[in-house]
């Protein structure tokens, strides 16, 4: 896999992720949805899948907070002795400030 692959795989799965965790009815539902949307999208981009890491600023889906999510990917450099390096994005997601409590 290529470092821009992965670039754009990484940053790819954290949109989703975010953005399928903000609109979840609860917490445990939207790190199950984060998680899932993750694993989509690497799957498909033929990258090993990962785990996203989640925090929540102000509070998890509480009206007006934000989600960040990254995900981080390893990628070999063969060219340079087999090194790796690790590729990371970070999507933040608002979550809306008029929606329920859950």
């Amino acid at each position: 896999m290529s470092v821009e692959a992965a670039r754009f795989a990484a940053t790819s799965a954290a949109r989703e992720a975010a953005r399928a965790y903000v609109q979840a009815d609860t917490v445990q539902q939207a790190q199950q949805r984060a998680q899932f949307a993750t694993h989509m999208v690497l799957t498909d981009a033929h990258i090993p899948v990962v785990r996203p890491v989640i925090t929540c600023v102000g509070g998890c889906l509480v009206p007006g907070s934000h989600v960040n999510v990254t995900v981080r990917l390893p990628v070999s450099l063969p060219f340079l002795g087999h090194v790796s390096v690790f590729v990371s994005s970070t999507e933040s997601m608002p979550v809306d400030r008029f929606r329920e409590m859950p």
